[in-house]
Protein backbone atom coordinates (compact mmCIF):
# COMPACT_ATOMS: atom_id res chain seq x y z
CA UNK A 1 0.00 0.00 0.00
CA UNK A 2 1.58 3.37 -0.93
CA UNK A 3 1.77 6.32 1.18
CA UNK A 4 -1.14 9.11 0.22
CA UNK A 5 0.25 12.62 -0.81
CA UNK A 6 -0.20 15.27 1.84
CA UNK A 7 -1.58 17.75 -1.08
CA UNK A 8 -4.82 15.48 -1.63
CA UNK A 9 -4.80 14.92 2.10
CA UNK A 10 -5.19 18.28 2.15
CA UNK A 11 -7.44 18.96 -0.51
CA UNK A 12 -9.94 16.35 0.82
CA UNK A 13 -9.52 18.15 4.36
CA UNK A 14 -10.43 21.41 3.00
CA UNK A 15 -13.47 19.93 0.99
CA UNK A 16 -14.81 18.54 4.28
CA UNK A 17 -14.24 21.59 6.15
CA UNK A 18 -16.06 23.68 3.52
CA UNK A 19 -19.10 21.17 3.00
CA UNK A 20 -19.07 21.24 7.11
CA UNK A 21 -19.09 24.97 7.06
CA UNK A 22 -22.02 24.75 3.96
CA UNK A 23 -24.46 23.07 5.88
CA UNK A 24 -24.13 24.96 9.41
CA UNK A 25 -25.14 27.94 7.29
CA UNK A 26 -27.74 26.34 5.71
CA UNK A 27 -28.64 25.06 9.04
CA UNK A 28 -28.63 28.11 10.56
CA UNK A 29 -31.09 29.77 7.52
CA UNK A 30 -33.33 26.84 7.78
CA UNK A 31 -33.86 27.53 11.63
CA UNK A 32 -34.32 30.81 11.26
CA UNK A 33 -36.98 30.12 8.63
CA UNK A 34 -38.73 27.83 10.91
CA UNK A 35 -39.12 30.18 13.79
CA UNK A 36 -40.63 33.14 11.21
CA UNK A 37 -42.86 30.60 9.92
CA UNK A 38 -44.07 29.17 13.88
CA UNK A 39 -44.93 32.68 14.15
CA UNK A 40 -46.93 33.09 11.24
CA UNK A 41 -48.75 29.78 12.08
CA UNK A 42 -49.51 30.80 15.48
CA UNK A 43 -50.98 34.41 14.21
CA UNK A 44 -53.30 32.22 11.91
CA UNK A 45 -54.77 29.82 14.18
CA UNK A 46 -55.74 32.74 16.76
CA UNK A 47 -57.25 34.57 13.76
CA UNK A 48 -59.14 31.65 13.09
CA UNK A 49 -60.06 30.98 16.43
CA UNK A 50 -61.05 35.09 16.81
CA UNK A 51 -63.20 33.78 13.29
CA UNK A 52 -64.65 31.03 15.31
CA UNK A 53 -65.90 33.39 18.45
CA UNK A 54 -67.28 35.77 16.06
CA UNK A 55 -69.43 33.16 13.93
CA UNK A 56 -70.45 32.12 17.60
CA UNK A 57 -71.59 35.33 18.52
CA UNK A 58 -73.42 35.81 15.36
CA UNK A 59 -75.51 32.82 15.89
CA UNK A 60 -75.91 33.36 19.24
CA UNK A 61 -74.37 30.18 20.25
CA UNK A 62 -71.69 28.72 22.10
CA UNK A 63 -68.32 28.19 19.93
CA UNK A 64 -67.49 24.71 21.24
CA UNK A 65 -70.91 24.18 19.71
CA UNK A 66 -70.56 25.40 15.97
CA UNK A 67 -66.67 23.24 15.61
CA UNK A 68 -66.55 20.19 14.21
CA UNK A 69 -66.34 17.44 16.41
CA UNK A 70 -62.69 16.88 15.55
CA UNK A 71 -61.73 20.74 14.76
CA UNK A 72 -57.76 20.78 15.11
CA UNK A 73 -56.95 16.96 14.99
CA UNK A 74 -55.21 14.50 12.56
CA UNK A 75 -58.26 13.62 11.09
CA UNK A 76 -59.62 17.07 10.72
CA UNK A 77 -56.67 18.53 8.95
CA UNK A 78 -56.36 14.68 6.88
CA UNK A 79 -59.92 16.18 5.56
CA UNK A 80 -58.56 19.37 4.50
CA UNK A 81 -55.82 18.06 2.71
CA UNK A 82 -57.60 15.62 0.78
CA UNK A 83 -60.01 18.14 -0.56
CA UNK A 84 -57.35 20.62 -1.18
CA UNK A 85 -55.44 17.89 -3.57
CA UNK A 86 -58.89 17.39 -6.00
Amino acid sequence: MSVPDPTTIGLLITAVTGCASAIGVLWKQVMKHIVTIEGKLKDCEDDRNDLWKELAKQAGCNVDDMRPKNYGSSEDQRKTSTRNER
